[in-house]
């Protein structure tokens, strides 16, 4: 399926008036109590640049800020998942960047999440997003937080060097898939962890599922094997996401939604992020793959886990404007 012929849940609002929106927002934080119900209904029928257009003529109209008013307003994770659908999706994703550096420990499934799945020109932005926000870049950034292969896989990625060529070439394939079982399984000794970032970062997609079709032939057994005998930890997570990535997109970010969802206690930020950062590319499609995967509606599967205004808002961002 063409990156093009996927669904998202929110979509513009045809007969936007961003006037009356931002009297709206206005009206429903006036008074006792809060309409959290018209702040929901608000923000999923517009999308994130009609939003961003509200933002700006609520200051305009009211010299305030909307997102501060809202602050006032809210608490918990309903204020942080309507601060993320007020914010643009790469700010969205700096902030989760910067929060996964903070504290003891980095958290890495944040920056498999959102580094191993975007294209060359997605990286680029988000590059000069974060550099531009917080004065250091990206690869600075990750060159002193992170350690070993996997700030190796992470800054790879960031360099962008992806072929963006959709041709497929047959050999070369071949070639790179015998490389990579030298590498790994056909390796006495220590695995070439380079050669699997090499490939893994620089051939296309297309490229790429020439490559594991390859492998599978020559190695009588999966990459996704290959890599789960071959690493362990993060480098593991990465490498695995980026397959996945190739092979099947939308369950990549099902799984995580699901991932987010199970277990003690839910992964709230990343559930924010994902369905956010999703709503407008093709969280209709990872609804479905969803369905597919885990024989439960993703709706079904948010409301089991959250409760209040906070569940409402992500089921409506889930069942769209």
């Amino acid at each position: 399926m063409a990156e093009e012929e996927y669904k998202g849940t929110i979509i513009p609002k045809e007969d936007f008036d961003v006037e009356v929106a931002a009297k709206q927002f206005k009206k429903a934080m006036k008074g006792i109590g809060t309409d959290e119900n018209a702040i929901i209904r608000l923000l999923v029928s517009h999308n994130n640049l009609q939003r961003t257009e509200i933002k700006d003529k609520y200051k305009e109209m009211f010299g305030q800020d909307l997102i501060e008013d809202l602050k006032e307003e809210l608490g918990g994770h309903f204020e942080n998942a309507v601060i993320a659908m007020l914010i643009s999706p790469y700010e969205l994703q700096t902030s989760a960047i910067n929060e996964a550096f903070e504290g003891v420990g980095t958290q890495e499934n944040t920056l498999v999440d959102i580094l191993c799945c975007k294209t060359p020109d997605e990286i680029c932005s988000l590059a000069y997003f974060y550099e531009e926000a917080n004065g250091r870049s990206l690869d600075d950034q990750l060159a002193s937080e992170l350690s070993g292969d996997f700030k190796n896989l992470m800054r790879s990625l960031v360099a962008a060097g992806r072929d963006e060529d959709e041709t497929k070439d047959a050999a070369m394939a071949r070639k790179d898939a015998q490389d990579l079982y030298d590498a790994g399984i056909g390796m006495n000794g220590d695995t070439d962890s380079s050669e699997f970032i090499a490939i893994l970062n620089t051939r296309s997609y297309t490229q790429l599922q020439e490559i594991f079709n390859a492998y599978e032939s020559i190695a009588q057994d999966s990459i996704e094997n290959a890599i789960s005998s071959e690493f362990d930890g993060d480098m593991k997570n990465g490498l695995l996401a980026i397959v996945l990535r190739v092979k099947d997109p939308l369950a990549f970010y099902a799984t995580r939604i699901h991932e987010a969802l199970d277990g003690p206690g839910t992964d709230d930020k990343s559930l924010i992020r994902i369905l956010v950062s999703r709503s407008e590319i093709d969280l209709a499609d990872i609804r479905t793959k969803y369905k597919e995967l885990f024989d439960v509606d993703m709706v079904d599967a948010v409301k089991d886990d959250t409760a209040g205004d906070y569940g409402k808002l992500l089921v409506a961002i889930i069942n769209g404007s």
